[in-house]
């Protein structure tokens, strides 16, 4: 090998080694790579709600699949001692419930822009049940406010009207908090 070949090689290896430094340092590939299969709906049956934004699911053949991160938003916190619960945290948990009660089945459906998990292992998914994304709901209720990148999601817009139009209205935390 002569000393070009060497000098390109060793720059693409130092552009390569650049990349996976940047990814490493972000902690997050910011342009996930998805199979048509990873962005098909799955249904699943809800086990358990863990807090306003996420929620244990399992597949219908009754494997866990762990929690769920509701993709778009960001739930006052709960039961998070020694730190108190944030105003809306236990109304927000309680609408969760309401609109998907343990034992319904839900579809569960990953976004493109989207990493598949976040910083706890919790899988990133929008929930949608009887054909209505449960974000949304809750975006339009007032309990959640919206995740800081919910600009990169493909139903962010969406979520960005329903959260102006809950702020404008004082709706739920935004008039009680």
């Amino acid at each position: 090998m002569n000393l070009g070949t060497i000098r390109v090689l060793a720059g693409l290896v130092t552009a390569a080694l650049a990349g996976v430094i940047a990814v490493g340092l972000t902690g997050v590939d910011r342009d996930p790579v998805r199979s048509a299969e990873d962005l098909q709906p799955r249904r699943v049956r809800v086990v358990a709600i863990v807090d306003g934004d996420t929620l244990r699911v399992e597949t219908m053949e009754g494997r866990s699949l762990g929690r769920i991160r509701v993709l778009g938003i960001d739930a006052p916190e709960t039961e998070h001692p020694p730190d108190p619960t944030e105003c809306y945290g236990d109304t927000a948990t309680a609408l969760l419930e309401r609109l998907v009660p343990i034992g319904v089945i839900v579809e569960l459906v990953a976004d493109a822009h989207q990493d598949d998990r976040d910083h706890y292992d919790r899988l990133l998914r929008y929930v949608d049940h009887r054909g209505q994304d449960v974000a949304a709901r809750l975006i339009q209720a007032g309990a959640v406010r919206l995740y800081q990148d919910a600009d990169r999601l493909v139903r962010g817009a969406t979520y960005r009207a329903a959260a102006r139009t809950a702020q404008e209205a004082d709706r739920g935390l935004w008039g009680d908090c």
